[in-house]
């Protein structure tokens, strides 16, 4: 027998999940306007979830795979290092030789301009998982009473 979970159930959750993921960004050290982008998104009964407004997080969540970035080509770059922020203008970006790294370096490389891409970091799924983990009692007593026949909302 399936059936959904009640939706203050879900609420709860989702609210916790993005308690959690907030502070997950805050401690990276990721700026205020990230941990602000995310808030519950509980859906429907059965449902739990997390949305974000800033389209960066869900790249940073996910991964991205590297990729040369054709884009730069005769373009003005500010690069910031110690030192403070100089400009650069790519050029030749996906050919091999040689690039200026910050503070001077001088490097060979296969392929200029591409970026080396982005591990999954999964915040998003850890901190659901963790407020699901959180409630677990709440939601077998829950679920228990809705089988049981004598479940109330005003319980949640």
């Amino acid at each position: 027998m399936r059936f959904a979970a009640p939706l203050p159930m879900c609420r709860r959750i989702s609210d916790r999940a993005s308690q959690h993921c907030r502070e997950d960004i805050i401690g990276r050290g990721w700026s205020n306007k990230s941990t602000t982008a995310i808030s519950p998104m509980p859906g429907r009964e059965g449902w739990v979830g997390i949305r974000t407004s800033a389209k960066y997080l869900i790249y940073q969540n996910k991964g991205i795979k590297p990729f040369v970035m054709y884009w730069v080509e005769g373009r003005r770059i500010p690069i910031k290092d110690s030192s403070g922020t100089h400009v650069v203008t790519g050029r030749e970006p996906g050919k091999p030789g040689w690039v200026t790294l910050p503070g001077g370096v001088r490097k060979w490389r296969d392929q200029k301009w591409r970026h080396p891409g982005l591990e999954p970091k999964q915040f998003m799924e850890k901190a659901l998982q963790k407020a699901i983990e959180e409630d677990r009692k709440n939601i077998h007593g829950t679920l228990m009473s809705i089988l049981q026949g004598d479940y109330r909302e005003s319980e949640l």
